[in-house]
């Protein structure tokens, strides 16, 4: 007691009640806490609330939108679990261990030969994330006195949220860019409309939000010729083993999300940031790179070669104020694709494509559905049109049947309302016919 007397004399008050003598009276001050347990009641009565949870090794999974659930092969949680990657101090410093340096040179690598990049960072937080910081790194290697940033109307919400409060403070003005209502796609015409001399870059994503491929790429290639913009490529890295790099129509710099490869869905995150870009524009490039060397000895080594943040260089100099990264999420990556391969990474992919185009024709002889919604090429996610009035209806049965069927976009939504009734559903290697099925049965009784 007598040291809590103290620290109440030290903050001038009588008693701890008097710390929140400002808290409303309607806002309660003390918990009601239950009386307290044993340790083995306390076990049984958490796995009682555990057992309420539904995982996705319970469901039949179809959600996209950004994160897949694809499988994860055991090798992953092996290598994540090692004590000298999983509990080491978080590797942003100076100390960083040689195995976890060689990790992530590793890392780089793998995303280098997916992108066609001459280099990568070691990762950013997430998509989002990557995108913004491309978006700033755009004004820093583009044309002086221009402000204008072309992006596709038809990106994730979150993303134009995160671009936004990046930009803030900045004269970096966003402008959108319409798709195509036929394919899916850019459209072309809007993009030449808005695309001047005033433009500093663009972002060109594929497969988009929608799913869709951007097929003539030659397209950006000669806007960016033509105006001398920085152009930014949005893409899936799975997706990649069947697509010509972004590097083949000339992107700058390369985003998206290592989550396909090697990372569970979880609650939405953690994931890992893609950030590559051209030789040329490395210096201006946020986040760590790592390089390899050789020692006193002569024996291989690896170090930090780029480390752009403000705690290690100038702050006027820095290109992000980024802490930390995702290394461990990287690594995950890493043992992913090593484990899977080449060979094994494309055939994945091409599982993914099949299955994709197989429910999609299934889901559009259904009398009601639409799927696609659009004609243009689409790698596993695709949108469906719903018949209007079922959606209430569709979420409950499926959620009594252990279904996830997508997400809703479209009318009603808040997101895409031009669409109508619509949905959002990713396939991924996961998706047996049993779950199929079930997707098929469930659309087809909330119809009858």
């Amino acid at each position: 007691m007598g040291e809590t007397k103290e620290m109440l004399e030290r903050l001038g008050v009588d008693s701890i009640d008097e710390l929140f003598k400002d808290v409303p009276d309607n806002i309660k001050t003390e918990l009601e806490l239950p009386k307290g347990m044993s340790e083995m009641d306390v076990v049984n009565h958490v796995k009682k609330l555990l057992n309420r949870n539904s995982s996705l090794d319970q469901s039949s999974c179809f959600l996209g939108a950004g994160i897949y659930d694809h499988y994860v092969p055991a090798i992953v949680f092996e290598i994540l679990g090692r004590s000298e990657f999983y509990t080491s101090y978080t590797p942003y410093q100076s100390e960083v261990s040689q195995g976890m340096l060689q990790a992530l040179f590793e890392y780089q690598s793998l995303i280098c030969e997916l992108t066609g990049m001459d280099a990568a960072n070691t990762s950013m937080y997430d998509y989002p994330t990557a995108l913004a910081e491309a978006v700033l790194m755009s004004a820093r290697v583009g044309k002086r006195r221009r402000n204008k940033f072309l992006i596709p109307k038809n990106i994730h919400w979150e993303k134009h949220e995160v671009l936004k409060n990046y930009l803030r403070g900045t004269d970096i003005v966003l402008e959108k860019i319409d798709y195509d209502k036929k394919t899916g796609a850019i459209d072309r015409e809007d993009f030449k409309d808005k695309i001047d001399d005033s433009t500093l870059g663009f972002y060109v994503e594929s497969p988009n939000f929608f799913g869709v491929l951007e097929e003539d790429t030659d397209f950006f290639k000669d806007m960016k010729e033509d105006h001398k913009a920085v152009s930014v490529a949005g893409i899936n890295p799975l997706a990649l083993s069947l697509m010509e790099p972004p590097v083949s129509w000339d992107a700058d710099i390369a985003v998206g999300d290592s989550q396909p490869l090697g990372i569970p869905p979880s609650l939405g995150g953690p994931t890992v940031g893609i950030f590559a870009c051209t030789g040329k524009k490395v210096r201006r490039m946020p986040g760590r790179m790592i390089g390899e060397t050789v020692d006193s000895d002569g024996n291989t080594a690896y170090c930090m070669t780029l480390q752009t943040r403000e705690q290690h260089i100038r702050r006027d100099r820095a290109t992000s104020n980024i802490c930390t990264n995702q290394a461990l999420m990287a690594l995950a990556s890493a043992v992913y694709t090593f484990a899977i391969g080449g060979k094994g990474l494309e055939q994945i992919a091409r599982i993914n494509y099949e299955k994709a185009h197989n429910l999609a024709e299934r889901v559009n002889d259904i009398p009601g559905y639409e799927a696609p919604l659009f004609s243009g090429e689409f790698f596993n996610e695709f949108t469906i049109g719903l018949p209007g009035g079922i959606h209430e209806e569709l979420v409950k049965l499926s959620k009594e049947r252990g279904l996830l069927p997508g997400l809703p976009i479209g009318k009603k939504s808040g997101k895409f309302e031009e669409l109508g009734p619509s949905m959002l559903s990713a396939v991924t290697e996961k998706c047996g016919d049993q779950d199929v099925k079930k997707f098929l049965e469930v659309l087809e009784e909330v119809v009858r």
